[in-house]
């Protein structure tokens, strides 16, 4: 900040802090009496005192996904116009301080939470495996209240889901999701029909996740049931956390066709649970002109004492012929790079790490 001296700057982060906790909790206030409003605005419609002016056979009496109904009008009470349209997906990048380090005061190591999985289960309503699924899910946080996407398809390009293979192929989040205020999962999911009014809804819900208090980076596993099946979210909380984003590409030999191959990202504070961060499954390893492999998910939060550990594994058949891994110390600015031999292509693997900031601008 111009004018601040060194021993100035601690006031500074501290009111500017402040200022923004001031901020998230009003947001947060207000939020959570639209929901109290809604929650009994449902119990009375359950209770047979009010009626809905929008039936819809498909969720009616479901609860969550009243809410995901209400939720658009929350959503427009309080953040319309400020943070944009309800449907605008987050304008925050990733990598936003990694080569200009911003003011001491605007951006610091955060709580985070990291999206691992999401587990479709529990089907009823007549459906059966395999499901066609299509539609989105999407975190929300307090840095611009905006759509964050974790999973995204339209209907001509539906996800094949099976018994054996039941998740979600995730794509995001595009940027790390900060858990200072809760963190809402915003789903919208349907199963494809023969036509489109045949359409069905797998999952629609608007639900907070907001299990902060904890002091060390654990591993939480969240169910929601709605009337046609139940999701299992498995998520981790990453304190005192830093982003970074990992890229991979081939600078020598090549990735032979019909080896699948695993990239994923772990970090020791989380255990062994992995983020992967492309699976090529039957397919071929998608790789743009200059080598570099175009992954599904490329960022990761790791806590900033910790080491990010990223790896590699090809299978042919379904026996792994290649594992490795290289390990990052975390930093808050800058890159880290190094390189991986896996016998038939060299890999060269970078990580930019960035500071997290609650505000958007």
């Amino acid at each position: 900040m111009p004018g601040a001296s060194e021993g100035d700057l601690s006031a500074v982060q501290v009111q500017a802090a402040a200022a923004s906790s001031e901020k998230e909790k009003l947001d947060y206030e207000a939020e959570a009496r639209l929901v109290a409003e809604a929650r009994a605005s449902w119990d009375r419609k359950a209770r047979g005192e009010e009626e809905d002016d929008e039936e819809d056979p498909e969720t009616s009496l479901d609860y969550y996904a009243y809410e995901a109904k209400q939720f658009r009008n929350f959503w427009n009470c309080l953040y319309f116009g400020y943070f944009g349209t309800f449907e605008d997906t987050t304008k925050i990048p990733p990598m936003r301080f990694t080569d200009e380090p911003p003011e001491p005061w605007r951006a610091y190591p955060r709580p985070t939470l990291q999206v691992f999985s999401v587990r479709v289960g529990g089907l009823k309503g007549g459906l059966q495996w395999p499901l066609h699924v299509f539609g989105k899910v999407a975190a929300r946080d307090s840095a611009d209240r905006n759509r964050n996407m974790i999973f995204d398809r339209t209907r001509d390009n539906c996800q094949i889901l099976t018994k054996e293979v039941p998740n979600l192929k995730l794509t995001g989040p595009s940027r790390a999701v900060l858990l200072i205020d809760p963190v809402t999962f915003e789903v919208d999911l349907k199963v494809k029909g023969c036509t489109e009014s045949e359409d069905k809804h797998l999952s629609f819900l608007a639900v907070q996740f907001s299990d902060m208090i904890t002091l060390d980076s654990c591993l939480r596993k969240s169910a929601y049931t709605s009337k046609l099946s139940t999701l299992w979210f498995t998520l981790g909380i990453v304190v005192f956390s830093v982003e970074a984003t990992i890229s991979v590409r081939v600078s020598g030999g090549s990735w032979p066709d019909g080896l699948r191959a695993q990239f994923a990202a772990h970090t020791a504070s989380i255990g062994s649970q992995e983020l992967i961060l492309l699976d090529s499954g039957n397919d071929k390893l998608p790789v743009s002109g200059d080598g570099t492999i175009t992954f599904g998910r490329r960022v990761a939060s790791v806590e900033v004492d910790e080491e990010l550990n990223v790896s590699v594994k090809a299978w042919q058949g379904g026996e792994v012929t290649v594992h490795t891994e290289m390990c990052f110390k975390a930093k808050k600015a800058g890159r880290s790079g190094g390189s991986l031999d896996v016998g038939f292509c060299q890999l060269d693997v970078s990580v930019a790490w960035s500071l997290l900031s609650s505000d958007g601008d």
